[in-house]
Protein backbone atom coordinates (compact mmCIF):
# COMPACT_ATOMS: atom_id res chain seq x y z
CA UNK A 1 0.00 0.00 0.00
CA UNK A 2 0.94 3.74 -0.80
CA UNK A 3 1.35 6.12 1.25
CA UNK A 4 0.17 9.95 0.46
CA UNK A 5 1.20 12.89 2.00
CA UNK A 6 -1.63 14.93 1.63
CA UNK A 7 -3.10 18.52 3.79
CA UNK A 8 -6.94 18.40 4.90
CA UNK A 9 -8.59 21.63 3.49
CA UNK A 10 -12.27 21.03 4.85
CA UNK A 11 -13.60 18.49 7.44
CA UNK A 12 -17.22 16.63 6.92
CA UNK A 13 -18.53 16.50 10.41
CA UNK A 14 -21.22 14.05 9.78
CA UNK A 15 -19.14 11.48 8.10
CA UNK A 16 -15.88 12.51 9.66
CA UNK A 17 -14.40 12.08 6.10
CA UNK A 18 -11.37 15.19 5.13
CA UNK A 19 -11.24 16.59 1.26
CA UNK A 20 -7.60 16.67 1.10
CA UNK A 21 -4.64 17.64 -1.65
CA UNK A 22 -2.03 15.69 -2.38
CA UNK A 23 1.80 17.53 -0.92
CA UNK A 24 3.53 15.28 -4.13
CA UNK A 25 2.87 13.93 -7.24
CA UNK A 26 2.70 9.91 -7.18
CA UNK A 27 0.89 7.36 -8.78
CA UNK A 28 -1.51 4.25 -7.20
CA UNK A 29 -2.25 0.87 -9.07
CA UNK A 30 -6.40 0.58 -9.16
CA UNK A 31 -8.50 -1.46 -11.08
CA UNK A 32 -6.97 -3.31 -14.58
CA UNK A 33 -7.40 -2.70 -17.81
CA UNK A 34 -9.48 -5.09 -20.41
CA UNK A 35 -6.81 -7.56 -20.60
CA UNK A 36 -6.41 -7.84 -16.95
CA UNK A 37 -2.75 -5.68 -16.62
CA UNK A 38 -3.29 -3.69 -13.48
CA UNK A 39 -3.94 0.29 -14.11
CA UNK A 40 -1.75 2.65 -12.69
CA UNK A 41 -3.15 6.14 -12.08
CA UNK A 42 -0.63 9.05 -11.87
CA UNK A 43 -1.51 12.56 -10.09
CA UNK A 44 0.32 15.65 -9.85
CA UNK A 45 0.87 17.53 -6.61
CA UNK A 46 -2.49 19.39 -5.73
CA UNK A 47 -4.46 16.51 -6.15
CA UNK A 48 -7.47 16.28 -5.04
CA UNK A 49 -8.82 13.33 -2.39
CA UNK A 50 -10.79 12.23 -0.38
CA UNK A 51 -10.14 10.42 3.30
CA UNK A 52 -11.88 8.36 5.34
CA UNK A 53 -12.19 9.25 9.24
CA UNK A 54 -9.45 6.44 10.20
CA UNK A 55 -6.85 7.95 7.26
CA UNK A 56 -7.70 5.35 4.83
CA UNK A 57 -8.28 7.03 0.97
CA UNK A 58 -12.27 6.84 0.29
CA UNK A 59 -11.90 8.50 -3.54
CA UNK A 60 -8.80 9.97 -5.56
CA UNK A 61 -6.45 11.31 -5.74
CA UNK A 62 -7.46 12.89 -8.95
CA UNK A 63 -6.19 15.65 -10.83
CA UNK A 64 -8.55 18.11 -12.08
CA UNK A 65 -8.54 17.65 -15.71
CA UNK A 66 -8.29 13.58 -15.56
CA UNK A 67 -11.60 14.64 -13.59
CA UNK A 68 -12.85 16.75 -16.51
CA UNK A 69 -11.84 13.47 -18.81
CA UNK A 70 -13.78 10.62 -16.76
CA UNK A 71 -16.96 13.19 -16.74
CA UNK A 72 -16.38 13.28 -20.71
CA UNK A 73 -16.26 9.66 -20.86
CA UNK A 74 -19.59 8.94 -18.75
CA UNK A 75 -21.34 11.88 -20.65
CA UNK A 76 -20.52 9.93 -23.60
CA UNK A 77 -21.74 7.02 -22.49
CA UNK A 78 -18.77 4.88 -21.77
CA UNK A 79 -20.52 2.04 -19.85
CA UNK A 80 -17.10 1.54 -17.97
CA UNK A 81 -17.07 4.86 -16.63
CA UNK A 82 -20.45 4.90 -15.81
CA UNK A 83 -19.99 1.69 -13.62
CA UNK A 84 -16.95 2.53 -12.09
CA UNK A 85 -16.55 1.44 -8.30
CA UNK A 86 -16.78 4.77 -6.14
CA UNK A 87 -17.54 6.96 -9.63
CA UNK A 88 -19.76 9.22 -7.89
CA UNK A 89 -17.72 10.03 -4.78
CA UNK A 90 -14.93 10.66 -7.42
CA UNK A 91 -16.67 13.31 -9.09
CA UNK A 92 -18.52 14.26 -6.29
CA UNK A 93 -14.81 15.05 -4.43
CA UNK A 94 -13.34 16.80 -7.60
CA UNK A 95 -16.16 18.82 -7.35
CA UNK A 96 -16.07 19.97 -3.95
CA UNK A 97 -12.40 20.49 -4.59
CA UNK A 98 -12.59 22.57 -7.53
CA UNK A 99 -15.54 24.86 -5.69
CA UNK A 100 -13.54 25.79 -3.10
CA UNK A 101 -10.43 26.82 -5.60
CA UNK A 102 -12.06 29.03 -8.11
CA UNK A 103 -14.17 32.60 -6.90
CA UNK A 104 -18.10 31.48 -7.61
CA UNK A 105 -21.26 33.64 -7.28
CA UNK A 106 -22.90 33.71 -4.33
CA UNK A 107 -25.37 30.96 -3.48
CA UNK A 108 -28.77 31.57 -3.84
CA UNK A 109 -30.82 32.65 -1.04
CA UNK A 110 -33.43 29.68 0.09
CA UNK A 111 -36.80 31.63 -1.18
CA UNK A 112 -39.02 32.90 1.63
CA UNK A 113 -42.89 31.76 1.75
CA UNK A 114 -45.24 34.71 1.32
CA UNK A 115 -47.57 34.61 4.23
CA UNK A 116 -51.43 35.28 2.78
Amino acid sequence: MSKIVVTVIKTFPVSGRSLCLTEEAGSLTGGVHKDGAPLTRSFSDGAVALQNSDGSCAAGPVDFWATVEFAGRIVEGDPRAITEPGCALLLATALIGASMAWPLPTAPLPAVAEAS
